[in-house]
């Protein structure tokens, strides 16, 4: 894969389901700016392909939305890159949603691993999702999801200006129309085949659901993301119906956002350019 260069930078490294799929790992994004990089998510499969393009020990910050497995589950992977008992020169931060850090202690139990076992690795904290976080150049903002557990969206806004929201998992949610408004590229779930696979309490939504999300908001560019692969095509059909705006996430893919201009320069693993409008 050839890398984007300058400006705000994300690589997709998975936009799957629970669902294991050999070629589709779960949710991880990495997003970059100058040698600041941040990973969004790091669900099952996304450690493997986060050391495929960067050293996981060089990260400013993993931030987890919520606690499903599908989204922090490879939290334990990219620990086991470290030394044994810590002991390197800084931990890596992590910051989780609220009561994140219990299920983490949780998961250190699940796989045989003695007590403080992330903590020799991971700087851990439990983020204020009213307030924002920053990480180097970046700005992290949260806002409450709809979700069947606590569930949080992501922005992150770079020095110039370019903003990326990332949805995580949501059903349908004015609010999360307000939270993505105007971003220059939208992250945005796409789960469900029809909305009667969902419980009563909605917890994701349908590419329909998603596209009218993304339209709504008034974002200059959007991936459609945590879909099962099997679904591409269908969901690439749906796409080019609605604009040249949108269009599936695929692994490997890496884009540059730039602020304002409504133009997202993208290359996918095999090589192909891709140049997005705002939505009309």
């Amino acid at each position: 894969m050839t890398p984007v260069r300058g400006g705000l930078r994300l690589t997709v490294l998975g936009c799957s389901t629970a669902l294991p799929h050999p070629d589709a790992p779960s949710a991880g994004f990495l997003v970059e700016w100058d040698d600041t990089a941040i990973l969004l998510d790091a669900g099952h499969g996304v450690a493997d392909r986060l050391g495929r393009v960067a050293d996981p020990r060089r990260l400013a910050a993993i931030v987890i939305g919520h606690m499903h497995a599908d989204h922090f589950l490879d939290l334990a992977g990219v620990r086991y890159l470290f030394p044994w008992a810590g002991g390197g020169s800084s931990r890596l931060s992590v910051h989780l949603p609220p009561g994140g850090r219990s299920r983490l202690d949780d998961l250190a139990s699940a796989i045989s691993e003695r007590a403080g076992f992330f903590d020799a690795a991971y700087d851990i904290d439990e983020y204020d999702p009213a307030a924002a976080l920053t990480v180097g150049p970046l700005t992290v903002r949260f806002a409450p999801g709809r979700h069947y557990v606590p569930a949080w969206a992501v922005s992150v806004e770079s020095p110039d200006g370019a903003r990326l929201v990332y949805t995580g998992d949501t059903g349908p949610s004015t609010s999360m129309i307000e939270f993505a408004r105007g971003a220059d590229l939208l992250l945005v779930e796409a789960t469900l085949r029809d909305a009667a696979e969902d419980d009563t309490e909605r917890g994701h939504l349908t590419a329909a659901e998603a596209i009218d999300l993304a339209r709504r908001a008034e974002v200059r560019a959007a991936r459609l993301v945590h879909y099962a692969p099997d679904r591409r095509t269908e969901l690439g059909a749906l796409c080019a119906a609605a604009g040249p705006w949108i269009s599936p996430a695929v692994p490997g893919l890496s884009m540059s956002v730039s602020p304002h201009v409504g133009v997202v320069d993208a290359v996918a693993a095999a090589g192909a350019v891709d140049a997005v409008g705002p939505a009309a």
